[in-house]
């Protein structure tokens, strides 16, 4: 190991704990530390006084431990002795040139008050204490001690992360949705809980209208101002959090949350209920938007390993309407919140930089709209080809319009590196059961009855990309499911 690894230390200190010194010098030792002591580094012949200066103001020497007691407090108090003769020449280092962090009080002793002894000049400073006799705080502040001296402190602070978005925001104010997911958070009782959650819902729903492009034909725009959403989507994502620490049921605030926000956003009587007329591209970013957060959900969701409330969500029957002026929305499946955007993929994107990608929707949801550590561009694109994966799995609602709801198209698919984890899992019975609520079964063989319908589809892909998307059955047979302890 090279010599550079190991912090170098010295300790200054009184005859009156010379043994409990030698003992503490002995394990920092072994701990990885340096220790320079004059019981080893003092030899005849050597000016104790050039030593003690050395050692000091030595760049080399990282930390020096000051051991305080009684005897040492009196001397370096009235500069009296070898402790004195050190005293003169820390001090003026404290106060002088070298780095706060250097010079560290360690109480050996406290007075019957339980004053710890400490000499007038380091009255201020934090100190380790070592007086104690308690097993327990004496190990917690020993290994305080050793985390300043090898720099490895057990709180650091996190990195500077990303100025949010939405405080340059200046058409739409977050605040009010900050403020609000406070309020659940602080709110312990349950009714508070629900109606701070209702109260963030409808906020939710209104701060989503002022996104509004009301005719405006330009498919750049339309584009921009969906890019500009990110601050509104990052917050649904932090109530999502909120949410789970709740006494509700986390199912049903949910699916009542994506009915209403594509019931009122993506169609006109949302906005006028005495609405005779509307254009569709009025409502494009909202499509996307509910579809974009869909899958974040989803996500958030497989990370929480929360499969009865993906179940719940999957299979729950939604009303939605079907237009910008149909004021009658009709059962039908999750499915109906995907979305293909034309205006994005075939006006817009052709003439950008990104003409040749697949899908500019995708390319930016997985690259642009990341929030890390859960909403990695990998974990994005997996929660959408689960959605398309479990599809087959339910008997859902289908509505009149059938080509919006007979499946899940995952858009993001490219982007994925692997498929979900937990289809490779079911090998193990024991894995199994947990994945019993996915799929809203309660034995083995239920599990494999739902998972036969998840087949593989050649023909689901992008035109002119060579892999179509896997299926459940392509990551496992059905004789493996439970096949292992």
């Amino acid at each position: 190991m090279d010599k550079t690894e190991f912090p170098k230390i010295f300790i200054s200190y009184s005859w009156s704990s010379e043994e409990k010194v030698l003992e503490l010098a002995k394990r920092l030792c072994s701990d990885g530390v340096d220790v320079v002591l004059d019981k080893w580094d003092l030899k005849e012949g050597n000016d104790k006084y050039v030593f003690m200066e050395q050692c000091v103001t030595d760049p080399e020497i990282k930390k020096v431990l000051i051991i305080c007691d009684k005897v040492y407090a009196e001397k370096a108090n009235t500069r009296k002795g070898g402790v004195g003769d050190e005293t003169v020449i820390i001090s003026s280092e404290v106060y002088g040139k070298a780095k706060q962090e250097k010079f560290i009080p360690i109480i050996f002793e406290s007075d019957e008050n339980g004053i710890a002894y400490k000499p007038a000049y380091l009255q201020s400073r934090i100190h380790i204490d070592l007086s104690t006799d308690d097993l327990v705080k004496y190990e917690a502040e020993y290994e305080k001690l050793l985390r300043d001296i090898h720099d490895k402190p057990l709180y650091r602070k996190p990195p500077i992360g990303k100025k949010p978005d939405w405080l340059d925001e200046e058409k739409t104010s977050l605040s009010p949705l900050t403020n609000l997911i406070q309020r659940i958070k602080g709110a312990v009782v349950l009714k508070k809980q629900q109606d701070a959650v209702l109260k963030f819902a409808d906020t939710y729903i209104e701060t989503l209208k002022t996104f509004r492009l009301k005719d405006n034909t330009d498919a750049k725009a339309i584009y921009e101002q969906y890019i500009a959403t990110k601050g509104a989507r990052d917050l649904f994502l932090d109530f999502l959090s909120v949410l789970f620490e709740t006494e509700l049921d986390t199912v049903d605030v949910l699916c009542e949350m994506f009915e209403r926000m594509h019931n009122t956003l993506t169609c006109e009587y949302g906005y006028n209920s005495s609405a005779c007329q509307a254009r569709s591209r009025d409502y494009e970013i909202f499509h996307i938007l509910i579809w974009e957060l869909f899958i974040c959900t989803i996500v958030y969701l497989r990370y929480r390993k929360k499969y009865d409330v993906i179940y719940g969500m999957v299979s729950n029957t939604y009303f939605l309407t079907n237009g910008s002026l149909d004021n009658n929305p009709k059962a039908g499946n999750y499915c109906q919140f995907q979305y293909y955007s034309q205006i994005i993929e075939e006006e817009y994107k052709p003439t950008t930089e990104n003409r040749n990608k697949y899908t500019l929707l995708g390319h930016t949801l997985c690259n642009d709209r990341e929030k890390l550590p859960i909403y990695s561009k990998e974990s994005i694109a997996e929660a959408d080809i689960f959605l398309y994966q479990i599809c087959n799995a339910y008997e859902l609602e289908q509505s009149q319009n059938q080509w919006r709801d007979l499946y899940w198209f995952p858009r993001c698919y490219v982007y994925a590196r692997k498929g979900p984890e937990e289809w490779a899992k079911m090998k193990s019975r024991r894995f199994c059961k947990k994945i019993y609520d996915l799929f809203g079964v309660t034995n083995l063989e239920e599990l494999k009855n739902a998972v036969s319908k998840c087949t593989f589809d050649p023909q689901m892909k992008y035109s002119g990309f060579a892999n179509p998307i896997p299926a459940i059955l392509s990551e496992i047979s059905l004789e493996e499911i439970g096949s292992l302890n």
